[in-house]
């Protein structure tokens, strides 16, 4: 019985996690929109973006410090749990550091796992943009980290 309804079930969930996930990929996702862009810049933080309670760590050293307006580039952060305590993807949030800061959480949601954020394909306008991204682990410690990227006009 069961063999029969996987059998059935599998190649349909299959096929909608292909079509969802090339829908996803097909689409640069704008993570910045040129409104944003022009707000007042926010404050930038000079001390550590690591917590002394020692929350997961965020590393953002396999994302681009620079890109080309209108050429997606790749987001990838990955996280780093403490004490082999996992993050909790639903704790994840991600700012613009914008005067006020804007939430971008909901734009990115949907690329964020345990591991980290991939979002394979992603559009900022031409600027500086400093990017926060906080992440708390199954234990409620809270990790954070700035990340700044650099857009150049094309050429």
């Amino acid at each position: 019985m069961i063999k029969s309804v996987l059998r059935h079930m599998l190649p349909t969930a299959f096929a909608c996690s292909a079509f969802l996930g090339s829908a996803l990929a097909a689409e640069p996702l704008q993570l910045i929109t040129r409104e944003e862009a022009g707000l007042p810049a926010g404050g930038v933080a000079t001390a550590s973006t690591r917590n002394l309670t020692r929350g997961p760590g965020i590393d953002t050293l396999s994302t681009p410090d620079k890109g080309v307006d209108g050429k997606p580039f790749r987001l990838s952060v990955r996280f780093m749990s403490s004490n082999g305590v996992p993050v909790d993807p639903a704790t994840v949030r991600v700012f613009y550091r914008r005067q006020p800061p804007v939430d971008i959480t909901e734009r990115i949601k949907p690329f964020i796992t345990p591991a980290g954020i991939d979002a394979p394909s992603v559009i900022v306008p031409t600027g500086k943009h400093v990017i926060e991204i906080e992440a708390s682990d199954r234990e409620g410690r809270v990790g954070r980290r700035q990340l700044t990227l650099t857009v150049v006009p094309q050429q």
